[in-house]
C-alpha cells in the first residue's frame, strides 16, 4: 500500500538482520515501480466493504483501490482487513469510475491484460544467497540472475521501454467490455495488479477470474 499511495519508500529495520522473506519484498521492482511511477498520482479508494467478518481485533473491511499508471495502465489494489479469506472483485466500471460517472470512462470498453504484481518477486533462497553474500559476490548474483539495475536504467526508462521485471507476472486471461476481475485474498493480506491495455483485439465481454 505505502508503494501505491506514492510514499516515501524508507527502511527502518537493521539491515543485518535482515530476513529473506523481507528481502523479496523490499527488493521487488515491479512494486517499486508503482512508487515511482512518472504519472505520480496515488491510488484512490473505489469501495469500502464494511459488512464482513471481524478479525480479533474487531476490524472488518475489504477495499478495493485503484489508480492511473504511466503508459494508460492502470493499477488495482484488493485490501482485505477482515477475520476470513475473501473473494474480491472489482469491475472495469469501478476501476475506472474517476475517468467517467457509472461506467462511462471509455477504458471501460477496452481489453486489459493483467499482470500480478508479486508474481515475479525474487525467491526465498536466491534472497538468503545475497543476504549471505559479501557484497561483491552479491552483487554477481544479482547480475547473473538479471535482476533490475535501477542505476543503470532509471524506473522512468525501464517503464518507457516496458522492460518486463517492471510489469510484474501475466497472468492467463484478459478483462474487457465492462467485465469484472475477481481474486482471493488472504486474511490481512493485499493483492495488487497491473492493467495494461490490449489493442486489435475482440473485445466480447470476459469475465476473468484468478485464484492465488
Amino acid at each position: 500500500m505505502w508503494a501505491a499511495l506514492k510514499s516515501p519508500l524508507l527502511m527502518g529495520n537493521d539491515l543485518r538482520t535482515l530476513s529473506p522473506s523481507s528481502l523479496t519484498i523490499l527488493n521487488n521492482p515491479a512494486m517499486i515501480a508503482v512508487n515511482q511511477d512518472s504519472v505520480g498520482r496515488s491510488v484512490a479508494r473505489i469501495r469500502r466493504d464494511l459488512n464482513v467478518a471481524k478479525d480479533k481485533y474487531g476490524i472488518s473491511e475489504i477495499h478495493v483501490w485503484s489508480g492511473p499508471l504511466y503508459g494508460g495502465d492502470q493499477l488495482v489494489v484488493f485490501l482485505n482487513v477482515c477475520g476470513e479469506d475473501r473473494e474480491v472483485s472489482a469491475s472495469l466500471a469501478e476501476i475506472f469510475f474517476h475517468d467517467g460517472p457509472e461506467g462511462s470512462a471509455p477504458q471501460v470498453k477496452d481489453t486489459w491484460e493483467i499482470y500480478d504484481l508479486w508474481g515475479n518477486r525474487m525467491d526465498a533462497t536466491v534472497a538468503k544467497k545475497i543476504l549471505d553474500a559479501s557484497a561483491d559476490d552479491a552483487g554477481k548474483i544479482l547480475r547473473e540472475i538479471g535482476w533490475y539495475n535501477s542505476t543503470a536504467l532509471p524506473y522512468e526508462e525501464g517503464l518507457k521501454k516496458r522492460d518486463p521485471r517492471l510489469l510484474g507476472k501475466k497472468i492467463g486471461g484478459v478483462v474487457s467490455n465492462g467485465g469484472t476481475m475477481s481474486t482471493r485474498v488472504k486474511m490481512h493480506s493485499v493483492e495488487i495488479f497491473r492493467l495494461s491495455r490490449v489493442e486489435n483485439v475482440h473485445k466480447s465481454k470476459v469475465h476473468f477470474k484468478q485464484e492465488l
